[in-house]
């Protein structure tokens, strides 16, 4: 992501987080976009970076790590991407 523009796989990434609530798991965008949890690594930390999102870490019962979670920030709420050309 340069200049506020994404590729498009990082629009369909951010617009599934956008349009699920600005909250969603790593692993639920995974399976929606039928990529890996790892291929969307990537994507997630061009939106940190750019302060579009942060990462939430939650502990669940009886699972053996944290699920981690996309969280969009105001100015990721209020940001409208653009493609790159």
């Amino acid at each position: 992501m340069k200049d506020g523009k994404m590729t498009e796989k990082e629009i369909a990434v951010f617009n599934y987080v956008k349009s699920n609530g600005g909250r969603v798991s790593i692993d639920e965008i995974a399976e929606a976009l039928e990529r890996s949890p790892r291929s969307i690594g990537p994507n997630i930390n061009a939106f940190v970076s750019n302060d579009l999102a942060v990462r939430e870490k939650v502990e669940v019962e009886g699972a053996e790590k944290p699920v981690t979670y996309v969280v969009l920030t105001d100015a990721g709420m209020n940001f409208v991407p653009a493609t790159e050309e």
